[in-house]
């Protein structure tokens, strides 16, 4: 997608004057900055969220650098099954309208991926284990996917470098797309957010801290190759967090219960809605949050889900 706009190329998109655009520039509803040649240009990010909070039509959403608009689907669950379509069938474009026609309606992105992404990827994994679509199909649908997610990296504004959070997946973990919706959805809430990368050793994410000293350390967990293993190193990474006063937050469907009864953590976040809670709460205390230890007195998220609850959590099946 574009980075900077001209307020002509704006209104085009928009189906507006251009006056109309300069306008909303003078009146601070989307930020424009200058050039050399004293020229305004729009950054694509301010764009959007005017879009987005004024519910401005896009008739010509090529010139943003979005896929051509065809039916505008904007119900989660209509959307998760075209989503699912789009993906089998390897139709990048389609698949970016829908999601990105979902954040333009005023969806959260926690919420598009609690209720889409994970819902679509989930579909999908079932309908392979059934013989339904194959491995190509599935790794293909992550491929794009993935460049998805990175594309929404170019809407996000309002980052606070002061607040560093950093993370990634353990060794032998190389589920990448619940990893880069964490990322992302952190960098929503208005956290410097990096995702250091997936199956990296635990002495590799203490360095990290180490060098970082972040705020805020996320693991992201779909898969644990020994369960004593991961603990060991889960605890030396802790005790280096704990000691530089970095809160840990964790998630994913390989953390159970009788795992997490073995692990301490500021939150254990079951969908990407909880983890979007936490950000905003977490980045405007001053306080570091205490671990919290799945004991009898201390459970996290341990109440029974519904199916719908299940399908909306952070981990997604069959995702690397």
């Amino acid at each position: 997608m574009r980075d900077l706009l001209s307020p002509k190329q704006v209104a085009q998109a928009l189906g507006v004057g251009e006056s109309s655009v300069k306008r909303w520039c003078d009146l601070g509803k989307i930020t424009a900055v200058r050039t050399s040649g004293g020229h305004r240009r729009l950054a694509l990010a301010d764009v959007l969220r005017f879009v987005r909070e004024s519910d401005q039509p896009v008739v010509r959403p090529e010139i943003l650098g979005l896929p051509p608009a065809r039916e505008s689907e904007r119900s989660l669950t209509r959307a998760r099954r075209l989503l699912v379509d789009a993906l089998l069938a390897g139709d990048e474009s389609r698949s970016r309208r829908i999601v990105f026609d979902l954040y333009l309606a005023k969806h959260s992105l926690s919420t598009v991926c609690d209720e889409v992404v994970a819902g679509a990827f989930r579909e999908i994994g079932e309908l392979w284990s059934c013989q339904q679509a194959e491995i190509y199909q599935e790794r293909r649908a992550c491929e794009i996917m993935l460049r998805i997610l990175h594309a929404f990296r170019d809407t996000q504004r309002g980052i606070n470098p002061a607040l560093v959070a950093i993370g990634g997946t353990p060794p032998g973990d190389s589920y990448a797309i619940p990893n880069a919706i964490v990322e992302l959805v952190l960098r929503e809430a208005g956290w410097q957010a990096e995702s250091l990368g997936t199956s990296l050793p635990f002495s590799s994410l203490a360095a990290a801290v180490r060098s970082q000293r972040p705020r805020l350390l996320w693991l992201s967990v779909s898969h644990v190759r020994d369960d004593a293993e991961f603990l060991a190193g889960y605890r030396e990474l802790h005790d280096t967090a704990r000691e530089l006063g970095t809160a840990m937050v964790v998630g994913g469907q390989a953390l159970g219960r009788e795992l997490r009864h073995q692990m301490s953590y500021a939150s254990f976040c079951d969908t990407v809605r909880q983890l979007d809670d936490f950000a905003r709460a977490f980045r405007g205390t001053e306080n570091a949050i205490k671990d919290r230890s799945e004991t009898t007195e201390n459970r996290v998220n341990d109440s029974p889900r519904s199916d719908e609850d299940r399908a909306s959590t952070i981990p997604i099946r069959a995702v690397r």
